[in-house]
């Protein structure tokens, strides 16, 4: 048996182990080379926290008092300054949009090319699709608004009307969209329909007051009264 040491904390003993009779005589005898050094006992680790099993020092990551109990008879709640009593409403259901595709063209769809308005077209519906360098095959979409509908009906009845005229075949080219949360029904059609389509939607739908033609990047290019 040899004995080094390395550091003045380390010390290394060397010994051959003949068979496992001697594994106990080698620790015994290693305990005693390492008696005259000196020893430092581990430190006894303390948690930070109390242990669970101590009831004055419950642990901090759980509240010292429950959560309160709120019954549903009992509640009373104040939602942007209006007091609302008894169980918990449910929230309104998100409004859904509703929409339809039309896309019979009746022989009346041609190529068409830059700055082409339909020949039924107007001077000033012609002079606005000039100004904006509009292509006839240009989507737009003229934009219902619940003051259109009058005093006596609302967007959703004539979102109905709209439905009626889509299937009796009356809007070539032309989608549509109801948009409820915006009390609004958009019209998608061609450049080169619009104007037609804008005259059909005031007469067939009973319109009053202005609707206007809106265009990507362009916002409102042409209104009808």
């Amino acid at each position: 048996m040899t004995m080094t040491t390395t550091t003045k904390a380390d010390v290394v003993v060397h010994h051959r182990l003949e068979g496992s009779d001697g594994l106990s005589d080698l620790i015994a005898t290693a305990e005693k080379l390492l008696e005259p050094f000196p020893r430092r006992p581990a430190h006894v680790f303390t948690p930070w926290f109390a242990s669970p099993s101590s009831r004055s020092h419950p642990p901090p990551i759980k509240p010292a008092k429950d959560a309160p109990v709120i019954r549903a008879a009992e509640s009373n709640l104040n939602l942007g300054g209006r007091g609302v009593s008894g169980p918990l409403a449910k929230p309104p259901p998100t409004p859904e949009n509703r929409s339809w595709n039309v896309l019979a063209c009746r022989g009346a769809c041609g190529s068409g090319s830059r700055s082409e308005a339909g020949p039924s077209s107007s001077k000033g519906f012609r002079g606005a699709v000039s100004a904006h360098g509009l292509h006839p095959r240009q989507r737009s979409k003229w934009i219902i608004t619940q003051h259109n509908c009058g005093a006596a009906r609302d967007i959703q009845q004539v979102w109905r009307t709209l439905n009626r005229a889509a299937r009796a075949g009356g809007l070539p080219t032309c989608n549509a969209t109801i948009r409820r949360e915006r009390s609004e029904i958009w019209v998608f059609c061609d450049v080169l329909y619009s104007e037609t389509v804008g005259r059909f939607l005031k007469e067939r739908l009973r319109l009053t007051g202005s609707i206007a033609l809106s265009v990507h990047k362009h916002g409102k290019v042409f209104s009808l009264g």
